[in-house]
Parts: structure tokens; C-alpha cells; sequence
């Protein structure tokens, strides 16, 4: 079964006259169970298309499909339900709420998708070390913390795909094979994960690298 998949996407950005294409007719297939690497420069697309994956961000052509169920095209709120019931994602930042704990975005993220689970929460937080730090809020954390506490409110709902930017870019070499299994496990267990990454630990671990340069995907 497609978990994920995505049509012909292109993305355009403008600025006065000047026209920028991030994305050109990209088209991904995520299967469930799969572990997908995504590699590129930095400004060839990947967070863009990330962001149109899980439905943060519109294409300008073509469609995402989740779980057969179309993402495009819908009203922000169709979407964001969509999202919750099938999708964690982690971008580079604003993955956290200002005003709540880290264990309080956990709960709010479980709620969303009516999945809330107390031992999920701690077995997340231990996993990527931050049981120490589940009543603190984002302002205190370390931009390694807020990370992974990102990844844990991702991962917190046990979605059906797990959407991640750079997950291991700012943590130490335990945790990241702590991070690097947990991923392992999810697609064990069936889920479907696909991670933008410059790791090559991580990379090596996926099942299929793919990579982005200029908004297109260049082999696989």
C-alpha cells in the first residue's frame, strides 16, 4: 500500500519580477514499511518539498495523496485534519508551541489525532533523551533539544508517515543510533518514513536514497 505520493510537483516562488522554481515535477512514491532517504544541497527544495508532502504548504501543480486520499487542493482545515490522523512532521523550526511544555506538545499533538498514550510519551522522551526535560518549554532549551523534542511531538501520535528535516543534525553519536532505530522500528512495524537529510549514517540506514538539486530529482 502507498502511504505517500506524490504528482508531479512544482513550486514557485516570486519576488518583485523575479521568479524562483523550487520545485520541478518531482514525483515520490512512499510505500508503507519503506525508509526513505532524501539528499541534496542546501536551497535545492527539500524543505519545500517537505512542507507540500505533508500539506504545511501548497504546490503550484500537481497533487500529494495520503494513505489514497488526496492532501491537494483542500481548505486548510481538511487538510490539518488529514495531517493528524496520518502525518508527523518535523521541519528545522517551529515544531514546538512557545506557551507549553515539551510534554504538553506531545499531548496536544496525541489529542489532535484522539491517540493520547502516557507510556508513549515517556518511552519517546527516554529514547531521545529529554526525560529530564518534559516540563520545560522551548525558550529552554538547547537548539539539540529542541530538535529532538520536535521529532518526539512528530512521532508522538504513531502516525501512519513520519515527515522529518535533518533529525539527527544537532545530536550527539548516541543518540542518534537511538534515533536512527526508533526509525528502523517504526518501518518495521509498518510504518512509513521519509527523512531530508545530510547524514550519511542515516542515509546508509534507509532502504532507498533519493536525491534533490535545483527543485528535481536527479536519480535514484
Amino acid at each position: 500500500m502507498k502511504s505517500l505520493e506524490a504528482f508531479e510537483l512544482y513550486r514557485f516562488y516570486h519576488s518583485g519580477d523575479d521568479e524562483t522554481a523550487a520545485l520541478r515535477g518531482v514525483s515520490i512514491q512512499l510505500e508503507a514499511g519503506a525508509f526513505l532517504a532524501l539528499m541534496g544541497p542546501s536551497g535545492s527544495g527539500k524543505s519545500t518539498l517537505l512542507a507540500c508532502l505533508a500539506g504545511l504548504d501548497e504546490p503550484d501543480g500537481g497533487h500529494v495523496e495520503v494513505t489514497g486520499i488526496r492532501l491537494s487542493r483542500r481548505s486548510e482545515a481538511e487538510r490539518a485534519a488529514l495531517r493528524a490522523r496520518h502525518i508527523g512532521i518535523m521541519m528545522q523550526s517551529g515544531n514546538l508551541f512557545e506557551h507549553l511544555t515539551v510534554e504538553e506538545n506531545m499531548r496536544l499533538q496525541m489529542s489532535l489525532a484522539k491517540k493520547v498514550d502516557p507510556q508513549e510519551i515517556t518511552h519517546l522522551l527516554v529514547v531521545m533523551g529529554l526525560e529530564s526535560r518534559r516540563m520545560a518549554r522551548p525558550s529552554q532549551l538547547s537548539g539539540g533539544e529542541a530538535a529532538r523534542a520536535g521529532l518526539a511531538v512528530a512521532l508522538s501520535a504513531d502516525p501512519q508517515v513520519l515527515l522529518a528535516d535533518e533529525p539527527t543534525a544537532e545530536v550527539d553519536k548516541t543518540t542518534e543510533v537511538n534515533i536512527l532505530k526508533l526509525l528502523r522500528d517504526r518501518c518495521n512495524s509498518g510504518g512509513a518514513v521519509l527523512v531530508a537529510t545530510h547524514s550519511e549514517a542515516l542515509a546508509a540506514s534507509a532502504d532507498r536514497v533519493i536525491h534533490l538539486q535545483d527543485g528535481r530529482l536527479i536519480h535514484e
